[in-house]
C-alpha cells in the first residue's frame, strides 16, 4: 500500500511539474520587445519621467550659506507697579520709564545703579546723563581658562559694554526716562533690564 502512495505522490509530483512549465512558457510578456525610445519634436524636450527634484544652485558662500544661529533679541521686560504710578513701557521705540508720583526724575536718573553703570556726564539743564555699562558677563568669560572657554556656548559673547544715554521729559501730569546708545539706538534687552531694575526699585520705593 505504501509503495502506491509512493508512486502515486512521484506521479502528482511530476505532473504538476510539467504544468507549471507549460504555463510559464505561455506568459505573454515573454514575448514582449522593448519599444524604441521617444523622440523630442523640433524644438521641445521630452517629458520628465522622474519624480526627482532638481537642486538649486547655491550663489552665496562662507557664512551666507547657513542661516543666522544667533538667536532673536528678547524684549525688555515690561513692569507696573501696584498703584501704577510707575511703569516701563516701549515708547516710540524706545525702553521707557513712565513716573506718576512724587519722585524726581533727575534724581533717579543720576542715583545709584550699582557696581556696572559708572557716571560720565551730566547736563541737569537738558535732563541727560551719560552713563558707561560693564557687562559682568564680559568679566566672567574672561576669567575662565582657555579650555573652558574653547567649549563654553558663552565663548561667542557679545560684550554689551559700552556708553549709554539717558534722557527725561517733565511734563504736567507724569515724566518720562528713556535710555538709548550714545548713537541714538535702542539699547539691548540685557542692558535695559539692568539699568530699569534699579531706577524702578527708586521710583517705587517709600
Amino acid at each position: 500500500m505504501s509503495s502506491f502512495i509512493r508512486i502515486f505522490c512521484v506521479f502528482t509530483v511530476c505532473l504538476l511539474t510539467a504544468s507549471c512549465g507549460r504555463m510559464v512558457k505561455e506568459e505573454a510578456y515573454l514575448d514582449a520587445e522593448s519599444t524604441p525610445k521617444l523622440k523630442p519634436a523640433e524644438d521641445q524636450d521630452l517629458p520628465r519621467t522622474s519624480n526627482n527634484l532638481s537642486i538649486p544652485e547655491v550663489t552665496a558662500s562662507g557664512s551666507n550659506v547657513s542661516p543666522d544661529s544667533k538667536p532673536p533679541e528678547m524684549a525688555f521686560a515690561r513692569k507696573r507697579s501696584e498703584d501704577e504710578n510707575v511703569v516701563i513701557i516701549e515708547s516710540q521705540g524706545m525702553p521707557t520709564i513712565e513716573i506718576f508720583n512724587e519722585k524726581d526724575a533727575w534724581d533717579l536718573m543720576t542715583g545709584d545703579h550699582g557696581y556696572n553703570w559708572l557716571l560720565l556726564d551730566e547736563d541737569k539743564e537738558n535732563c541727560q546723563a551719560t552713563f558707561r555699562f560693564y557687562d559682568p558677563i564680559t568679566e566672567e568669560v574672561e576669567s575662565k581658562n582657555f579650555l573652558k572657554r574653547l567649549f563654553s556656548i558663552n565663548s561667542n559673547y557679545v560684550d554689551r559694554s559700552g556708553d549709554y544715554l539717558l534722557t527725561c521729559l517733565k511734563l504736567p501730569q507724569k515724566q518720562q526716562i528713556w535710555l538709548q546708545t550714545t548713537d541714538f539706538q535702542a539699547p539691548s534687552s540685557y542692558v535695559v533690564d539692568d539699568l530699569f531694575t534699579h531706577i524702578f526699585e527708586a521710583a517705587t520705593t517709600e
